[in-house]
């Protein structure tokens, strides 16, 4: 099947991509002369089940066992994954063939109705899945190998959100009521080229093999294994002694205060990716009192010293932020204003927004004193070292900044379901900066994940423009837009932009990245191959 656009539809991502494609896997197998029988993985990721609501063991799902209809290759070009190709006429009813031969791990075929079950069955069950595909209106299944998905609105950039679908087996899950405490290893049952094998919660191992029965053929390393350590020191230790093959983190890198030693290490290697998420950001709540105003965000950015999160927390591979959010290298991206720690302007704003000192250093207004709360997980030593220097940015132009220290899972409450923070910490992924009308716009946008909680009308009118955009031209003008609205307004600041840092061991060679997984998916598994001393 040629590539072609549909009636002049482009979607942009990272690249441009299409609207009518196809697989481009090969069957292609490591040539090595020495077999990699198993592959250990590092990860400080705290996998607690082996449900489908556990967020990081989801994620060794999407790498390992379980498959969408549609991925990206190393170029940030779409590719077929379940679906060997699809089309749209209209970006508004799209049309997948699903792949030949593709079975789950317990031997049952994988059909339509199991794609269009999964859809619908998240939808129903997980509020974030409610937000990504709150654009479908029908899904109709016309053969075993064949998925049509009708939209409520020509959205040409649809193939986005479909990237985080990962397929579930029908005759398991019709029969499961509540998926967040279904721990059976069924659940993790998928039709990926790995099998979930078995989870040894006391040693803090995942075992993983090889589906003998995979389409492609079974991939050429036999086993894959991952070891969960409680803490990073513990982690590169374990890297520096080769006990582990490379560490992994989803949509993060090796804090450079640990990169400096690895680096000296003969045995490793260290590969630099390209980021096009924001590994820290601030991000407001603007629907809540004292930070629903733009003059304080303003101010409270130039309270931020830039330069020395950049040395702290990215040394050589970060840069100062701009304003606009979105960072350099994305396509579409629009130079706005570079963030700057400027204190003289930070306590020239608050002045004239009527927060005067009081005799103890803290502003206030209308005896009120200025505080705000932040939002922050505890399971994440960088991000606790980070905002406690926000305080102190803060204090320094006299505003309280109290935080707010939880584990994943009440983050995950309070910040996605509940929508009841004030602000919070976070990094945002590749992925999620593409989801939605893209630029970061699901982040923002109260209408998906929306931790900002934007609802004003400009906002809105810009994103749904970007939305329907029919060309290229037409779709960078908006985004160009959006992120000037995100510099006037300020509901995030970037804290800094950075590049991912990946060590792995040298002895292996064949890495393939992809823009959402890194160097962890299917055609690193095919192309890995062990150099011969």
């Amino acid at each position: 099947m040629k590539y072609a656009t549909a009636l002049g539809l482009f979607i942009t991502l990272i690249l441009t991509s299409l609207l009518t494609g196809c697989s481009h896997n090969h069957k292609t197998v490591n040539t090595g002369a020495q077999a990699i029988p198993v592959l250990t993985i590092g990860t400080t990721m705290k996998v607690k089940a082996i449900s489908i609501e556990d967020y990081y063991f989801g994620i060794f799902r999407a790498i390992f066992t379980h498959k969408g209809l549609v991925k990206l290759d190393e170029n940030g070009q779409f590719t077929g994954d379940l679906a060997k190709s699809w089309n749209t006429t209209d970006g508004q009813t799209w049309t997948f063939n699903l792949q030949d031969g593709v079975t789950w791990h317990d031997g049952a075929k994988v059909t339509a109705a199991d794609v269009k079950f999964t859809i619908e069955y998240n939808i129903q069950h997980n509020v974030e899945y409610k937000s990504h595909f709150s654009l479908i209106k029908a899904i109709t299944t016309p053969d075993d190998k064949t998925v049509v998905i009708t939209l409520s609105q020509p959205t040409p950039r649809f193939l986005v959100n479909l990237l985080v679908l990962r397929t579930l087996p029908q005759h398991i899950f019709a029969a499961v009521d509540n998926p967040a405490t279904y721990n059976d290893p069924k659940a993790a049952i998928g039709c990926g080229p790995y099998i979930f094998e078995s989870f040894d919660e006391s040693a803090g191992i995942i075992t993983f093999r090889a589906n003998t029965a995979y389409y492609r053929g079974a991939p050429p390393i036999a086993a894959i294994k991952v070891r969960l350590f409680k803490n990073p020191d513990a982690l590169y230790m374990a890297l520096q002694n080769g006990q582990i093959d490379l560490p992994y983190t989803y949509s993060a890198g090796t804090d450079p205060i640990y990169a400096a030693n690895l680096a000296k290490n003969p045995k490793l290697k260290l590969m630099n990716i390209p980021n096009l998420g924001v590994s820290k950001a601030l991000i407001f709540n603007v629907t809540r009192p004292v930070v629903n105003d733009p003059q304080l965000r303003t101010a409270l950015s130039y309270a931020i010293d830039y330069n020395e999160l950049v040395r702290l927390f990215a040394a050589n591979n970060g840069t100062v932020p701009a304003a606009g959010f979105v960072p350099r290298g994305t396509l579409g991206f629009t130079a706005t204003r570079q963030l700057e720690f400027n204190p003289d302007k930070a306590n020239f704003l608050l002045e004239q927004s009527g927060y005067h000192l009081n005799t103890t250093g803290t502003r206030e207004k209308n005896g009120q004193p200025l505080t705000f709360e932040l939002l922050v997980r505890n399971d994440i030593p960088e991000n606790i070292r980070l905002s406690e220097l926000l305080q102190k940015y803060f204090a320094g132009i006299g505003v309280r900044l109290t935080l707010k220290t939880v584990d994943a899972t009440v983050y995950q409450t309070i910040s996605s379901k509940d929508k009841s923070h004030i602000s919070l910490l976070s990094r945002t992924t590749p992925w999620g900066m593409m989801m939605w009308a893209g630029m970061g716009s699901g982040y923002i946008d109260a209408r998906n994940i929306g931790w900002a909680m934007v609802d004003d009308a400009k906002f809105r009118d810009i994103v749904d423009k970007m939305n329907v955009a029919l060309d290229q031209g037409e779709y960078q003008k908006y985004s160009a837009e959006l992120q000037q609205y995100y510099a006037d307004n300020l509901p995030v600041i970037p804290l800094y932009w950075d590049s991912f840092i990946q060590p792995h061991n040298a002895a292996l060679t064949g890495w393939k990245v992809s823009p959402m997984y890194g160097i962890l998916n299917e055609e690193t598994w095919y192309s890995l191959q062990k150099t011969v001393p």
